[in-house]
């Protein structure tokens, strides 16, 4: 469960930052990576990490 915990946080994370780098460079796509990758973290990463640290 480690592994994949850990590579859905990287992926998403990933995303949002490609996503603010896209914005900056004015590179079409950043609006939906970044929409995507804000959505992934905060409705599916954090969340299963959060199971994954605190599970007894």
């Amino acid at each position: 469960m480690k592994g994949v915990v850990f590579s859905i946080l990287t992926f998403f994370t990933s995303l949002t930052l490609l996503g603010i780098l896209f914005k900056v460079m004015h590179w079409p796509g950043a609006g939906i990576g970044l929409v995507i990758g804000v959505a992934g973290l905060s409705l599916i990463a954090i969340p299963l990490f959060a199971v994954y640290k605190y599970r007894v």
